[in-house]
C-alpha cells in the first residue's frame, strides 16, 4: 500500500508582519515520489494526516526540531550537545526555542488525531519502518536541515527532510545521525500527554534522526484540502 511520508518545520503558527508564518510541512507518497506537496498551515496538516490514517496508509512524520534531550549522569555535561550535532546544539537557543514550540505542536497535532489512536499504531522504534506485511504504522521521528541542506524557505526544508526519509527509508539504522545517553524524549512526553501513549517508560527513548547533506531543489506543488470530518480531508 501507498506510504505517506511528512516532514514538518517547527516555527510559530501566527503570521509575522515581517516573515509571515515561519511553520511549514511537507507530504510525498511511495507511488509518486516526484510529487512533493507543502503548505503552511498546521489545520490542513492535521487533516491530512487524518485522511491518510483513516485510509489506512502507513504514515510517516518528521519534526524539525531536537525531540529528546541527553539527561548526563555528571552535572559537568550539562547543556552539552547530543553526539554528532555539531555547533547546531539542541542547547544552543535555537534549538531551545525550537524544542519548546515542538513540544506544544507535536500535543496538539496528537490530539487533534487522538480519536484514531489504537495499540501498535503510533512507534518510533526504527525496525518497524517500512511496515511490514501491510500492517499500518504511524512513524514518528526528527529531522535535522541544516548546513548545506538548509534553505531559506521553510516549504523547502520541510520538502528537504520528507524527500531524504523517503530516498532512505530502506537504510534507516545506517542514516540515523545524532543520538544521546540517558534520553528525555519530548515526543513521548506529548504523546502520553495526547492519550497515544500509557507506559511513562517511553520517556526514555529516542528517536530516528535524519540530516539530510543536500537541499530538495525540485518542484513543491500546494496542498489544497476538501471538506470532511475533524477539519477535513485531502485531496493529494
Amino acid at each position: 500500500m501507498t506510504r505517506s511520508i511528512y516532514a514538518v518545520d517547527i516555527g510559530s503558527t501566527r503570521t509575522s508582519r515581517t516573515r509571515g508564518i515561519a511553520f511549514a510541512w511537507a507530504k510525498v507518497c511511495s507511488d509518486a515520489p516526484e510529487q512533493v506537496f507543502a503548505d503552511r498551515h498546521i489545520e490542513l496538516l492535521a487533516a491530512s494526516l487524518r485522511s491518510d490514517l483513516t485510509r489506512g496508509r502507513s504514515v510517516s512524520l518528521g519534526f524539525e526540531a531536537p525531540m529528546f534531550l541527553p539527561v548526563p549522569a555528571n552535572a559537568r555535561d550539562l547543556s552539552r550537545a547530543r553526539r554528532n550535532e555539531g555547533n547546531r546544539s539542541w542547547s544552543a537557543p535555537a534549538g531551545l526555542a525550537v524544542s519548546t514550540l515542538a513540544i506544544h505542536q507535536v500535543a496538539w497535532l496528537l490530539d487533534n488525531l487522538s480519536d484514531l489512536r489504537r495499540d501498535g499504531l503510533l512507534t518510533t522504534h526504527i525496525p518497524d519502518w517500512p511496515p511490514q506485511q501491510d500492517r499500518q504504522r504511524f512513524f514518528c521521528w526528527e529531522a535535522f536541515v541544516s548546513g548545506d541542506a538548509h534553505s531559506d524557505d521553510h516549504l523547502f526544508d520541510a520538502a528537504t527532510a520528507a524527500t531524504y526519509f523517503l530516498a532512505h527509508e530502506d537504510d534507516l539504522p545506517r542514516v540515523n545521525a545524532v543520538t544521546a545517553s540517558r534520553p528525555l524524549s519530548l515526543f513521548h512526553a506529548s504523546a502520553i500527554w495526547a492519550g497515544w501513549i500509557a507506559d511513562t517508560k517511553e520517556l526514555s527513548n529516542q528517536m530516528l534522526v535524519l540530516r539530510p547533506a543536500d537541499a530538495y531543489r525540485g518542484a513543491i506543488r500546494r496542498a489544497e484540502p476538501t471538506d470532511g470530518p475533524r477539519g477535513g480531508s485531502d485531496r493529494f
